[in-house]
């Protein structure tokens, strides 16, 4: 049984499927409510866990000896069995990940590929080249920015996510702001989010096993996915959807043309 916490946000029934929602880095499930309430008004139950080290979950255990990122992926599979027994006959099953949770998701749908109809990716945070350890540098840097942001108040750290996000939907950022407060800082500063499968074959292996794979990033300068992701996404069957102007936070940054590709994918996947 998973340990995660699940934010849970039910659609109108009958409900037409189940979208599994995992966050990023420093997020929760809460953060994903729009995107989450988006997917419900189209007809999809939407489960949003907290990862591990994340929201209301357990905390990373530094003594652990499995990777971390594994550790998350492990979780999520916990989780899909979970699910497998209450979702018996309501509909398809989509996993969909943003930046960490985007890796997680993906390894978590190869190896329970025979429940998952569908996998879609906001900005995946895979490295390249590919590796299995987060720079120590990134992760040091990320860790002095979530220590800094936990020193604030709530208050504080809404205005500075407000003056650092102009263009986010203010109602966005008290999710946001307490997702920091609850963040796992030994996580952070460990950095090794990322499950060790190589993510050009986990694309691969969910191609061979059918199972439709979108990734929706931006053209923005703070994107992750460079021409050479893009390329690699293709070429492994990944369908690839490339939003003007947005950056990481695609659903953020454009989520009128976020909400149509993502709900356009589910479409696709229903009608399979």
């Amino acid at each position: 049984m998973s340990p995660l916490h699940v934010t849970r946000t039910p659609a109108p029934p009958p409900a037409r499927g189940t979208v599994l929602a995992l966050h990023g880095m420093m997020e929760s499930g809460p953060t994903l409510r729009s995107a989450a309430d988006t997917w419900a008004a189209a007809g999809w139950s939407v489960v949003a866990p907290d990862l591990r080290g994340h929201g209301r979950s357990p905390r990373w255990d530094p003594a652990d000896r499995r990777h971390p990122g594994d550790r998350l992926a492990q979780d999520v599979v916990d989780l899909l069995d979970d699910l497998t027994g209450e979702r018996a006959g309501h509909g398809p099953l989509v996993l969909f990940g943003h930046s960490a949770g985007g890796g997680v998701a993906a390894a978590a749908a190869v190896r329970r590929a025979g429940l998952v109809d569908g996998v879609v990716l906001e900005d995946p945070f895979w490295r390249l080249p590919v590796t299995r350890h987060q720079d120590p540098a990134v992760a040091r840097q990320a860790h002095r920015g979530l220590v800094d942001r936990q020193a604030m108040t709530a208050s504080e750290l809404i205005s500075w996510g407000r003056s650092r996000h102009p263009g986010w939907d203010p109602a966005e950022l008290p999710e946001w702001a307490a997702a920091q407060h609850d963040a796992d800082p030994a996580l952070v500063r460990n950095g090794d989010v990322i499950p060790t499968p190589p993510w050009p074959q986990l694309l691969a292996d969910l191609a061979g096993a059918d199972v439709p794979v979108q990734v929706v990033t931006g053209s923005g300068p703070l994107a992750g996915m460079t021409v050479e992701h893009r390329r690699l996404l293709v070429a492994r069957g990944a369908h690839l959807v490339v939003v003007p102007d947005a950056n990481h936070f695609v659903r953020r940054d454009a989520p009128e043309a976020f909400a149509r590709a993502t709900t356009a994918f589910l479409e696709r996947v229903a009608a399979r």
